[in-house]
């Protein structure tokens, strides 16, 4: 895996002032870090040097942080989606759609991990490679609530549902908004990104486009194993961000 595509075009608006002037991932986690940069530095750590922006509110100060802060620390590009007021996060992903290969994994702008979540993921995939696997990076620990992103899994441990409206107790666990398709999972994904946007399903998320496909593909969860996460859509999921950052920052967690 070599290139990373992160949707960062969105407004953040259930963040209210917090998000009034800039992107959501430029939320200050600690003295020295935005959101984004939890990321950056997992993606950069695991070797990915090639990383695509699909940005939107406010580029400019996303685009002025990566360059200054992670300048030379891998290649950085930037597409503007125009439509990030209009339109829901699909069409940033399909906005990227011809950048997609086997060597690409996408992430949302919104999470903080602990890095070894995605070095736990690359080492799947590497191990993987001849088997030619597609990955959602699930959390299976957490027990779940009715807004999460959740799957149902078959009996083949293959993913074949992704919705917020899975029963919170059959369902197998969360989407954490890391993502990585290969071949034909990644082909089918791409069609149907073109096919929703084509009939103008535009206030929809990819993972709606991912929902269309999975009954009839090959996706695997990749589990958080417990480690820390969570993503940052209101003022008490940034509060559980800086939180999270103190703690995969101690020496105590090893």
């Amino acid at each position: 895996m070599k290139k990373a595509l992160i949707l960062a075009a969105g407004t953040g608006k259930r963040l209210g002032i917090l998000t009034r002037d800039i992107p959501k991932c430029l939320l200050k986690i600690d003295s020295e870090r935005c959101l984004i940069d939890f990321s950056l530095e997992a993606l950069v750590e695991n070797g990915i040097k090639e990383i695509t922006f699909i940005t939107g509110f406010r580029e400019d100060k996303l685009k002025k942080h990566v360059l200054e802060k992670w300048a030379g620390k891998s290649k950085f590009d930037f597409i503007y989606n125009e439509k990030y007021e209009e339109y829901n996060n699909i069409y940033s992903a399909y906005l990227a759609r011809d950048l997609w290969d086997d060597e690409t994994v996408l992430l949302n702008s919104d999470i903080i991990f602990d890095q070894r979540i995605l070095s736990d993921f690359v080492s799947k995939l590497t191990s993987s490679a001849l088997e030619k696997k597609s990955y959602l990076v699930i959390d299976n620990s957490k027990k779940l609530i009715s807004e999460d992103m959740k799957v149902e899994v078959n009996t083949k441990g293959e993913i074949k549902k992704i919705s917020k409206k899975l029963n919170n107790e059959t369902s197998y666990g969360e989407y954490i908004g890391i993502t990585y398709l290969r071949d034909s999972e990644r082909i089918k994904f791409l069609q149907s990104l073109e096919k929703n946007v084509e009939n103008k399903k535009l206030d929809i998320y990819y993972e709606d486009a991912l929902a269309d496909i999975l009954i009839n593909s090959s996706v695997f969860p990749c589990s958080t194993n417990g480690l820390l996460w969570t993503e940052v859509d209101t003022e008490e999921d940034y509060k559980a961000a800086k939180n999270i950052a103190s703690l995969i920052r101690s020496p105590l967690v090893v």
